[in-house]
């Protein structure tokens, strides 16, 4: 008996994180925003370095420019490193709350 509740407080945990993982979909998207932003960033950052070498930028303008754009470069970081670390309340919930359903026979049984 034991070996079926197991089977099925699995394939319940295996429902709950499909079910969740739909959920994130305003997490993932926003990571994906931050990429792209990321990516024209560092686009822009090798422009202005074409630009420099060029010689159709002065480099007082190259620095400025430069450091804004690479402060902006580790504010993205930043956020992009905050999104992929979060943990959505329902995989905690799976985490640790689940298992206590493999143990709810011992548990009724105390």
């Amino acid at each position: 008996m034991c070996y079926y509740i197991g089977q099925i407080v699995n394939l319940y945990k295996r429902t709950l994180e499909k079910l969740f993982e739909k959920d994130d979909y305003q997490r993932k998207d926003e990571i994906q925003k931050t990429r792209k932003e990321l990516e024209k960033l560092e686009l822009r950052k090798s422009n202005l370095q074409n630009d420099l070498m060029d010689r159709t930028i002065t480099s007082q303008d190259y620095q400025d420019m430069k450091g804004r754009v690479e402060k902006e470069l580790v504010l993205l970081k930043d956020k992009l490193t905050d999104l992929q670390q979060q943990i959505s309340p329902f995989k905690i919930y799976i985490q640790k709350e689940v298992p206590m359903l493999e143990n709810l026979l011992k548990y009724y049984r105390k």
